[in-house]
């Protein structure tokens, strides 16, 4: 009921307006929102895209008219040209508002208003943007992660969400999160080094609440690439800081987390096998793993009863393959059942299991 009180008062100004008009002013072709995520106690800016607008001058000046939830000055409002026929305007919602968080969500499902010039000569019709608890439907879904928009760019801003209750360690909440990454599998990097008072800062999470943690970043400034550079996909893990003498460097971090590039080719999964599928402790065997991420290092851990054998593969992102002469490594070793075998990417466990032995008795 409340909702359509706003909607009524919003159609009857304009109405109003309209009569007395000279010139309607074309809807926005777009608007959006940055961050695209965001709290009402944290600043945002409003875009309107008006390349559509035909009665309106590039710079012109234009104002906003809001009346849901308030018109917090009761006045017109100015607004920002940022060129190219786009407007923007920036504020915090609980101080432009004058309104507690829950106030905000309690009053209207949208904030509803529309631009002008200053005389109310030429106006919009009837706008809005929804108003969405992000945090809350986050911390609700399930998720570890999340990110917003779907479609971010390179040069554009990429909201990242992190729910340290659902990761083993993080508990209770640390006194920062940061963050550890880089572009395309690491080949452009933004290091999480805990000893440097700017990188900690540039690193860090924000906490909104309840274990939630938020940050919001441009790929293109964060990580320091060219405008030219073509970004397939945005990889990271979350750290656990707690600041102080007895653990000044890391004090846990979470798994490793990927978010594709929008229209970026997803790439086809890892694949691991090893050859012979049977083999004794007097063979040869190769591990093999093909569509390896860039900057892949890969090493493995045999244990052989009381003998480990340990060593790196080789090759390219295509295939990495190592061999190991069975014979040879475990000529000190008396008959086994069994092999473990432990593969990392990068220092981070990807594979533990262990593989039977055909006995050497049957090879006689």
């Amino acid at each position: 009921m409340k909702k359509a009180i706003y909607v009524f008062i919003g159609f009857l100004l304009l109405s109003l307006n309209t009569l007395n008009a000279q010139q309607a002013i074309a809807d926005p072709d777009k608007m959006w929102t940055v961050p695209s995520v965001y709290t009402m106690d944290e600043p945002v800016t409003w875009y309107f895209d008006l390349s559509s607008a035909s009665t309106l001058a590039d710079g012109e000046n234009l104002y906003l008219w809001i009346w849901a939830p308030t018109n917090p000055t009761g006045n017109p409002i100015p607004i920002k040209y940022e060129g190219d026929r786009v407007w923007s305007i920036s504020f915090t919602p609980t101080q432009f508002f004058n309104m507690t968080v829950e106030q905000l969500f309690a009053n209207t499902e949208n904030f509803y208003f529309l631009l002008r010039d200053l005389d109310g000569n030429k106006l919009t019709g009837t706008l809005s943007f929804p108003k969405v608890n992000y945090i809350k439907e986050f911390s609700e879904s399930g998720k570890v992660i999340d990110f917003a928009p779907s479609n971010f760019q390179l040069g554009s801003t990429l909201t990242i969400l992190f729910n340290s209750n659902l990761v083993d360690g993080f508990n209770p909440a640390p006194s920062t999160v940061h963050m550890h990454g880089g572009l395309n599998d690491w080949d452009a990097q933004q290091q999480f080094q805990a000893w440097l008072p700017e990188i900690r800062e540039k690193t860090k999470f924000r906490h909104v609440g309840n274990g939630i943690y938020k940050k919001d970043l441009v790929p293109q400034t964060y990580f320091g690439v060219s405008e030219e550079y073509e970004m397939e996909n945005l990889v990271f893990l979350v750290v656990k800081y707690n600041g102080n003498d007895a653990a000044p460097d890391w004090a846990g971090a979470s798994p490793d987390y990927k978010i594709l590039a929008p229209d970026a080719p997803i790439p086809p999964a890892p694949v691991f096998y090893y050859f012979p599928q049977k083999f004794s402790q007097l063979d040869m065997l190769t591990l093999v793993r093909k569509n390896n991420e860039r900057a892949t290092s890969l090493e493995y851990t045999i244990t052989a009863g009381t003998k480990n054998i340990t060593g790196e593969f080789n090759g390219t992102m295509t295939e990495l393959r190592a061999n190991i002469n069975l014979l040879s490594e475990l000529n000190s070793v008396g008959p086994i059942s069994k092999i473990g075998l432990v593969v990392k990417r990068n220092g981070i466990e990807i594979l533990r299991t262990d593989i039977p032995l055909v006995p050497t008795s049957e090879l006689e």
